[in-house]
């Protein structure tokens, strides 16, 4: 790869993510990457090698092989916070269609929820372990900021436009991580299992819609009343798919480096994050390329 393309290669820079557990020299070796002696090893593996990274670190791994971080229990809890966020933002939606309130305090619960959501991304980059009730709260707060944002913004534009966008952000991730459940998506950059996660993410899309028509009314969220809700829609599940994988290899990477079970729930704090920050690496996308091959 020339210099210019690693310049130009997305990354992740989730800032749950980023912690050095999470990346090659921040973590201990599993098993099945030449662990050091004293790990506990399943039977048939070889304990053999050095690892260049690590020659100078006394004591063996601290974590035997049955306490290290997997992938489906990562996936789990990350369901379970996109669930959380996901309720909360319908209860949101609910309130606001049945008891609407003025522009200016629509927005001051958006900042106050914004506000109180970075609080918690900061709190937990400086903990060492992650609280399941600490990635629930958080999954929470950002649901009611999503939600309550772009209800308010939509009503400046189109009924449900951004809305949609942020729900269909929400069906795309779930789609991503079903499709990693059922091993049709792997981190990387392939079109197939990036195809599935989209797929079911549209399915998913359509049925929270279904779900919801009866509950917010004849509008909905602007998916049956506008071509543009449909559009922004779409986006939102092509964004989830496309990002989500990016924020599944920075987990991968931190199982590859033997990363302790007790990470799991802030890999998964990590990954319903991903509800917010795939709008930054949007952002990021378009610093990768000059001006002038943009426009």
């Amino acid at each position: 790869m020339t210099p210019v393309e690693q310049q130009r290669s997305l990354t992740s820079s989730n800032p749950v993510l980023s912690r050095p557990q999470f990346r090659r020299r921040g973590g201990p070796k599993t098993a099945a990457r030449d662990p050091r002696p004293g790990i506990a090893v399943a039977p048939g593996r070889s304990t053999g090698g050095q690892d260049p990274f690590r020659e100078d670190a006394p004591g063996s791994l601290p974590h035997p092989v049955a306490d290290l971080m997997t992938m489906d229990g990562v996936v789990s809890r990350a369901a379970a916070g996109l669930a959380a966020s996901t309720l909360a933002a319908v209860l949101s939606w609910t309130s606001l269609a049945h008891a609407p309130v003025s522009t200016a305090a629509a927005y001051g619960i958006a900042v106050g929820a914004g506000l109180a959501a970075t609080a918690l991304v900061v709190i937990q980059r400086r903990k060492n372990v992650l609280s399941s009730a600490l990635t629930l709260t958080f999954a929470a707060v950002q649901g009611v900021f999503l939600a309550v944002l772009s209800t308010s913004v939509s009503s400046h534009l189109s009924p449900g436009v951004l809305a949609q966008m942020v729900l269909g952000t929400m069906a795309g991730c779930a789609g991503g991580l079903l499709a990693r459940a059922l091993h049709w998506m792997r981190a990387d950059r392939r079109f197939r299992p990036l195809a599935g996660a989209g797929l079911l993410g549209l399915g998913v899309l359509a049925l929270a819609d279904l779900a919801l028509f009866p509950v917010l009314g004849a509008d909905g969220l602007g998916l049956r009343i506008a071509v543009l809700g449909v559009f922004t829609g779409v986006v939102g599940v092509v964004l989830a798919a496309s990002f989500l994988p990016l924020h599944l290899r920075k987990v991968e990477d931190g199982i590859t480096c033997g990363a302790s079970r007790d990470l799991s729930w802030t890999a998964a704090f990590g990954l319903t994050l991903t509800l917010t920050w795939l709008y930054v690496e949007t952002i990021r996308l378009f610093t990768l390329y000059p001006a002038e091959e943009l426009y």
